[in-house]
C-alpha cells in the first residue's frame, strides 16, 4: 500500500524488487499482529480481530507509472508451514494501475499453479480489483 500511495500522490516509482521486499516485510508484520498473545497481569488469551485464511496465502502487488515503459509485480506466498516464496516480474505497460494489479493477479495464479498449489488465497490492497472479482462472482 505504500509503494502505491507513494506513487499516487508523490509520483515516485519504486522497483519491482524493492516492492517484493516491501510486501515480505509487510506480510511478515501482518503474521506477527495475528499471533494471539497474552496479557502479562492475567493469563487469558486475547484474539486478534482480524482472521488469518487457512491455508496457503500469496500477497500480490503492483508497480505502475504513466511514463514508464513496464509494469512491475511481485508477491509473497507462504505454504501451510509457513514457508514463503517471494518473486517479482516486469512487462510491457498496461493502460492503468488496474490493468497492472489484474496482470499481477494472473500472474501470480500461474505461479502458483506451476508450484502445486492448486488452492490458494490470494490477498492484495487493490480494492478497486478486489470489487471487481467479487461483483462478478457473485452474479454467478
Amino acid at each position: 500500500m505504500q509503494t502505491r500511495n507513494d506513487k499516487l500522490f508523490n509520483g515516485k516509482d519504486t522497483s519491482p524488487l524493492d516492492i517484493v521486499q516491501i510486501a515480505t516485510l509487510e506480510a511478515d508484520n501482518w503474521r506477527i499482529a495475528q499471533i494471539l498473545q497474552t496479557s502479562p497481569d492475567d493469563e487469558e488469551t486475547l484474539p486478534s480481530t482480524n482472521t488469518q485464511p487457512l491455508g496457503p496465502r500469496c500477497s500480490i502487488d503492483a508497480s505502475w507509472h504513466q511514463d514508464d515503459a513496464l509494469i512491475g509485480g511481485g508477491l509473497v506466498l507462504t505454504d501451510e508451514d509457513g514457508v514463503t516464496t517471494s518473486g517479482s516480474f516486469s512487462s510491457n505497460r498496461g493502460l492503468t494501475p488496474l490493468h497492472a494489479e489484474f496482470h499481477t493477479l494472473l500472474w501470480a495464479m500461474k505461479s502458483s499453479l506451476q508450484m502445486d498449489h492448486l488452492n490458494m488465497t490470494f490477498e492484495t490492497d487493490c480494492q478497486q480489483l478486489v470489487k471487481i472479482i467479487k461483483d462478478n462472482s457473485e452474479e454467478d
